[in-house]
């Protein structure tokens, strides 16, 4: 065995192993001097080492703009150079050295004709005989013929190349020898008690490791069983703690149950006793104690009619009219006229659009090719003189739609998710669209050029509703969106994060976070005229609530409502009453109710309007002027608004109401 591994030892030592590459260090002077004379490869020596350089580099520091003589570097000894020197000069002491790639040497260097590096240092081994030989032995000599471009070199090494060495079949054994590919066999045969040893040792040492897995299992085996039994005794353990804690609890819990009972009773004898004791003494101190308490019912009658009367006064609106054509939730409902005529578009969770003429009661278009809910749908306003209506497909695309024509107009594209809201500029001719998305995003669009403006970013969930503020004062002619930031519009966003953020559209800045929701914002408005800085919100926590855009703050709370707030709306009308005007805001709430307040107070709403049965919650409002008399409004009051209320419901159904009156 010793022998063995002393002769594979030498032979590891004989025969060297010559790697190539093009990345590697400088190529050996003599071995291109085999082929080429001194003179033609003078220009192709590396500056540091002195042999010909590989990945030639020109030095090209500005102070040595003057030297005739091109200045050549290897690559590697030039980067190696720099490492060591602090990044100074190989040519002069100096900081910060130039370098640029040759290509043109480099060429020239892949070019230059060479012998197989493998044969040259063969050959300057020739000289230096082994022992056997000078003894006489005669040995065949493996020769490589290569003689072609340095660049095609690694190919013959890899591909070609005779004097290629190749491992041991027992390298994965332990025997790192490498040899020419005729001399495997004699290795083999050679070393055959060595390689015998390295299998036998290698399966020992499996053997070992096998039976040291199989210990570990067993112990870790024996460990799980313990802990299981541990645990089961644990288990029983607490269980019946549990059960003594419980029967403790429940003789507790009736004990006090008995005294609670005989102590409300108790209670209740002596209140009845001190009742009957104060009625007597009221009579004996005061006769006229009777016919006071007879007045002051009477003033309660008398108030409680006037209560009912002020209710009377703001009488619940008539139903008149109800489109049935939906089968889940109306999300959105829009109003608009064209041709004479006045219609309702509504978007619906049954995945639908539907137009209603609103002069016969009838529907007019059904868009039942949709993949996903349709969270909203609006008459667009750019294009009042067409039948166009502006609403999602696929998702995320947003379509306009010519639906007398049965024709798509134009569409934007943005949104990275489904789209929750849309809403058009109440100036410019309705030119410019916001809309909000699932995605986490607002984004202004130009209906006239169909091309998104801006991205606003900001939220940290799906956005559920848009808003765009009011016209700004006298500013008629303004036509292009360089200018409405400069003129203080904003638009305001209520998102699944619980906040309400608004956004400068000229800037793209966020201007406000309001705070204050529990639960998602499903629906923002701005007020118009002197309201046009206050901000309205509904949310899933149930309530609704005004905020100042000029300080940021909140101003009212709203509570009321039992189940979400879907929907809000300030009416296009003002209550008169003896003590001035009114300013009303609506909300329509899962509860199946909608209810008016007065915005200078939050104690109560003004009025409650419940609806149908079948309506099971309130959805979507929208306030609607209609253009032509219905048979319902012969006589009209002169105090009629000429307003009447539309609504969506949970059931699919949307309503219709009559005229309002505004005097309270």
């Amino acid at each position: 065995m010793k022998q063995a591994t002393e002769k594979n030892s030498k032979d590891e030592v004989k025969i060297e192993v010559t790697s190539f590459s093009l990345e590697q260090s400088c190529f050996n002077k003599d071995w291109i001097l085999r082929s080429h004379s001194q003179q033609y490869i003078e220009h192709f020596i590396c500056l540091i080492c002195k042999q010909i350089a590989n990945n030639p580099m020109d030095i090209v520091c500005p102070q040595h703009a003057n030297v005739d003589e091109v200045l050549i570097t290897g690559e590697h000894c030039l980067k190696l150079f720099l490492k060591n020197n602090n990044n100074s000069c190989p040519i002069q002491l100096h900081d910060n050295c130039q370098y640029s790639r040759s290509n043109a040497v480099r060429k020239y260097i892949g070019d230059l004709t060479v012998m197989c590096i493998r044969q040259f240092e063969q050959e300057l081994k020739a000289p230096h005989e082994t022992k056997e030989q000078r003894e006489g032995e005669v040995h065949e000599i493996m020769k490589c013929d290569f003689k072609g471009k340095l660049k095609d070199l690694n190919t013959h090494l890899l591909n070609e190349c005779p004097l290629n060495l190749i491992d041991c079949w027992f390298k994965p054994f332990g025997c790192n020898h490498t040899c020419l590919k005729q001399n495997v066999d004699d290795h083999l045969a050679t070393n055959m008690k060595l390689h015998f040893d390295l299998v036998n040792q290698l399966q020992q040492s499996m053997n070992q490791e096998i039976q040291l897995k199989d210990k570990q299992i067993i112990e870790q085996a024996n460990r799980i069983k313990q802990m299981e039994r541990d645990s089961k005794q644990e288990l029983l353990k607490y269980r019946a703690d549990i059960e003594m804690i419980k029967k403790d609890f429940n003789d507790k819990e009736k004990q006090v149950l008995s005294d609670h009972e005989k102590i409300v009773k108790s209670l209740e004898e002596k209140n009845d006793k001190l009742t009957q004791d104060y009625e007597q003494l009221l009579q004996k101190l005061n006769p006229q104690h009777t016919e006071e308490k007879k007045q002051e019912s009477k003033k309660e009658t008398s108030l409680l009619a006037l209560h009912i009367d002020f209710n009377l006064l703001l009488s619940s609106p008539k139903l008149i009219s109800t489109f049935n054509g939906h089968t889940s939730s109306v999300l959105s409902i829009d109003y608009s006229t064209f041709d004479g005529n006045e219609f309702i578009c509504s978007g619906s969770e049954d995945k639908t659009i539907c137009v209603w003429n609103i002069d016969n009661n009838k529907q007019t278009q059904l868009f039942n090719g949709h993949s996903n809910i349709m969270y909203c749908a609006k008459f667009s306003r750019y294009h009042y003189h067409k039948n166009v209506i502006c609403s999602p497909v696929r998702y995320k695309i947003l379509r306009f739609w010519d639906f007398k024509n049965n024709r798509q107009f134009g569409s934007f594209k943005g949104h990275t998710d489904w789209i929750s809201g849309i809403e058009f500029s109440p100036f410019n001719g309705g030119r410019y669209l916001c809309t909000g998305s699932a995605d986490a995003t607002v984004r202004l669009w130009d209906v006239e050029t169909f091309r998104s403006l801006h991205a606003f970013n900001g939220h940290e969930f799906a956005v559920r509703c848009t808003a765009i503020s009011p016209l700004q004062g006298n500013n008629h002619k303004s036509n292009s969106i360089g200018v409405i930031g400069g003129n203080g519009y904003t638009t305001c966003s209520g998102s699944e994060d619980k906040t309400i953020r608004i956004w400068d559209i000229e800037t793209i800045k966020q201007l406000i976070v309001f705070k204050g929701h529990e639960n998602l914002v499903q629906s923002v408005k701005y007020g118009s005229n002197e309201l046009g800085n206050i901000i309205l919100s509904g949310s899933w926590d149930k309530s609704v609530r005004l905020w100042d855009v000029r300080s940021g703050q909140q101003t009212q709370v709203f509570n009321g409502h039992t189940n979400y707030v879907y929907a809000v709306e300030y009416p296009p009308f003002v209550i008169k009453n003896s003590s001035g005007n009114l300013n009303v805001i609506c909300s329509g709430s899962r509860d199946n109710t909608i209810r008016f307040w007065d915005i200078r107070s939050s104690k109560s709403q003004l009025h409650i309007i419940n609806g149908d049965n079948e309506d099971n919650g309130i959805t979507c409002l929208k306030f609607v002027s209609l253009k032509k008399k219905v048979n319902y409004n012969k006589q009209r009051s002169k105090d009629d608004c000429g307003v009447h209320l539309c609504y969506g419901s949970m059931k699919g159904l949307i309503r219709i109401c009559n005229e309002f009156s505004t005097t309270l």
